[in-house]
């Protein structure tokens, strides 16, 4: 059988559902997506990619793909606009005979957009949906422990090995970024965490993963990174995907319009925004800043948007508190 007559009898097995055509979506990295047509209307389908979540090998992976799908489906019980995954026996992840691992979904009619060119109306729904999706998770019983927590030892540690890479490799576009991002986290107030909320979030909000309508959010999609962090990282990287603009500039009234429309769901400060920016900054500094990430196609046209990000950050680090607490 090739993937498409796999996915039929898949479909059929499982869900009683004939399949009628697969269109493949070029979305998503290391992953075959697609819209397939059914006799019971259009579904989305994923295959998680071996090289990528190497699900054969690692049964802990393969559970918490599961643990996500399942609470994907608790968060669209509850009003989140996200798609349906099809269930049966309580599993969500289905295994064709050649071992491919597919996730079927519900399909959601929406676009993505480029990013910073999200308008208010998407925005204060992104807002909204955003800040159902952590009230409800709040709910969730958390982890024994974080996935991840602002370290400044931890991070220069990191930091050093990109740097010896970066040497070896004589790339000096990356050791200069890295020498910007050590001059900001050495400088860094740490102590200013301490009053984040620890609490599971989507972990991966960002323009591509947000399937828009003209005026508010279709679905949130991909919720693969969902784990127990700080929920307000998802509020920094939902602002900056869709509201820093190619220019360079941050529309606030963007910014005010997703936190009018989270505030009516969950509680955020002007302060919290601050704190959350900051803190995205350290998680994804050290994800882009490598002189890997320059060479790998895959991830190389996306480094330009990130980069534009985190030089802003770096750029406004000390006056976003003048520029966000009031938001």
């Amino acid at each position: 059988m090739n993937g498409e007559e796999e996915l039929a009898a898949l479909l059929d097995m499982e869900f009683g559902i004939r399949f009628i055509r697969a269109t493949p979506i070029d979305k998503g990295w290391l992953n075959v997506k697609w819209k397939i047509d059914t006799d019971q209307g259009p579904l989305f389908a994923k295959y998680y990619h071996p090289d990528r979540y190497k699900l054969h090998a690692r049964p802990d992976r393969k559970a918490a793909i599961e643990r996500t799908l399942e609470l994907q489906n608790g968060l669209h019980a509850a009003g989140v606009a996200c798609p349906r995954v099809r269930t049966t026996d309580d599993r969500r992840l289905m295994v064709t005979p050649s071992g491919m691992h597919v996730a079927f979904m519900d399909w959601v009619e929406g676009g993505t957009v480029q990013a910073g060119s999200m308008n208010d109306n998407q925005l204060n729904s992104l807002g909204q949906s955003t800040g159902r999706m952590h009230a409800w998770l709040s709910h969730v019983p958390p982890l024994s422990k974080p996935a991840w927590e602002p370290d400044r030892t931890a991070y220069l540690m990191e930091w050093e090995g990109n740097r010896n890479t970066a040497a070896a490799a004589g790339d000096e576009i990356v050791l200069d970024w890295l020498d910007r991002s050590r001059v900001i986290v050495e400088a860094a107030d740490f102590g200013e965490f301490a009053a984040s909320r620890q609490g599971w979030l989507h972990w991966d909000l960002w323009v591509d993963n947000i399937l828009l309508g003209d005026r508010k959010v279709a679905g949130i999609v991909d919720f693969d990174r969902m784990t127990m962090a700080y929920p307000e990282i998802d509020v920094a990287r939902a602002i900056l995907s869709g509201a820093l603009q190619e220019d360079g500039g941050l529309r606030i009234d963007g910014v005010r319009a997703f936190m009018d429309g989270y505030r009516k769901h969950a509680a955020a400060s002007g302060e919290l925004l601050v704190r959350a920016i900051r803190m995205l900054y350290l998680i994804e500094s050290i994800w882009w800043l490598r002189a890997e990430v320059r060479v790998e196609s895959e991830l190389r046209e996306l480094l330009a948007r990130f980069l534009r990000e985190l030089r802003w950050i770096e750029e406004h680090w000390r006056e976003l508190p003048g520029l966000l607490e009031r938001v």
